[in-house]
């Protein structure tokens, strides 16, 4: 450091007039943005239900009123019909700040704004408990989809109970064939195949028992033939309740077995994994499909990254009480990325794992997308150290105060 230093970093910028990308829509560094989709861009405020309505203005170019492609929401008084109408643009939007929370590993939304058309409307006031689910997940997919832009406008990182999501985000393939998101033939041999005959034999076996059974009861007297076929008939309806309680002994132990061999199948990497649940949630019409081009992602977005933006309106909106039923599957999601993290702070899902996820597979689609999204941010910051971004933030963290110009 020069002697005559004042202990401050400074640091110049040469601009080109051409590289200037900003506009009216553009956020303060630290700000983000989340889009609501189309379809999704609902009420955000359901306030005395019975006087809102939506009314569509067309084309009218008066001061003050949005464009023709615009709905505006509606208030009307009951008791006065001359009260001029107010109107509420409906959010297309959500702004909010991210900030960490000293001595603690969770990531905050701060200051969270409707928008319409990138026009702030006023605050979203939702109580925010950042500690239970959930906001547990809310806030740091949100920093997972912000740094996984190739141009973040944060300097936080991830919070580290997701590395451990990262570090085990392989799934065992067996687990996928289980849960029918992917088919065996694609997938490595895995289960142990039994011989398929064993049933067919052991049922020509018997019956040829009771052809034998019958044919020496032809040969006795009416009496003791009569009593033969009776003494026979128990047997053979004893004999039919023993294999029935066999079968399902055997079954529920087949089952249990595959179940551990699924668990201890070879393991896919999350790329694969979240390729399938995409084809899934494809397939259900929640996301765009990516092996097609029917839907072409939209702003330089991927298919992960579109989902993930979903994912994070369901579970906004739940919070928010807005259409609450209709993005239950967002919290059930939440669940299964809960249920994910403790399989990964004990090293490995177990049976109860398995049988959620084979019960709601759409939730461990969703929650597969999220981790994927993770996996790629952490990947990325391993494989550059952060670019230009990470040499930034490890000046802002050796320099408590820095001078730009």
């Amino acid at each position: 450091m020069p002697d005559n230093s004042d202990g401050f970093l400074s640091l110049a910028l040469q601009w080109r007039q051409d590289w200037n990308k900003r506009d009216q829509s553009s956020l303060p560094p630290g700000w983000m943005r989340l889009d609501f989709p189309a379809e999704a861009a609902n009420r955000a405020d359901k306030s005395s239900g019975d006087n809102q309505q939506l009314v569509d203005l067309g084309s009218k170019p008066s001061q003050g009123v949005p464009n023709e492609n615009e709905k505006l929401q509606v208030t009307r008084s009951k008791d006065s019909s001359t009260a001029p109408p107010a109107y509420t643009p409906v959010p297309t939007s959500l702004r909010f700040y991210l900030s960490s929370l000293p001595s603690h590993p969770f990531v905050q939304i701060r200051s969270p704004m409707y928008e319409h058309n990138t026009v702030p409307l006023g605050p979203a006031a939702i109580p925010l408990n950042h500690w239970l689910a959930p906001n547990h997940w809310l806030a740091p997919l949100l920093l997972a989809l912000t740094l996984s832009n190739p141009s973040p406008t944060t300097f936080l990182t991830l919070p580290p109970f997701l590395q451990a999501l990262s570090d085990y985000s392989s799934i065992p393939c067996g687990v996928l064939v289980m849960a029918n998101l992917l088919s065996a033939n694609d997938a490595p041999e895995w289960e142990t195949i039994y011989p398929s005959n064993a049933l067919a034999i052991e049922a020509h076996d018997r019956f040829m028992a009771q052809q034998q059974a019958i044919a020496r009861e032809r040969i006795l007297p009416e009496g003791q033939r009569q009593e033969a076929k009776r003494l026979r008939a128990q047997e053979e309806l004893s004999a039919m309740g023993r294999r029935t309680m066999r079968n399902l002994r055997e079954r529920g132990e087949s089952e249990e077995k595959r179940g551990r061999e699924a668990i201890n199948s070879l393991k896919l990497g999350i790329n694969i994994v979240m390729n399938a649940a995409l084809g899934a949630l494809a397939g259900d019409g929640d996301v765009i499909d990516p092996e097609t081009h029917d839907n072409e992602p939209a702003e330089g977005k991927d298919a992960c990254q579109l989902a993930v933006e979903r994912l994070l309106v369901g579970i906004w909106k739940a919070r928010a009480g807005i259409d609450s039923s209709d993005n239950r599957w967002a919290l059930d999601a939440c669940d299964m990325l809960n249920r994910w993290r403790d399989w990964s702070g004990r090293g490995g899902m177990n049976k109860e794992d398995l049988r959620a996820i084979i019960k709601q597979k759409r939730a461990f689609c969703w929650a597969t997308v999220a981790v994927g999204l993770v996996t790629r941010v952490y990947n990325k910051e391993k494989t550059d150290g952060g670019g230009l971004l990470g040499d930034v933030r490890e000046c802002l963290r050796v320099w408590k105060k820095v001078r730009i110009g």
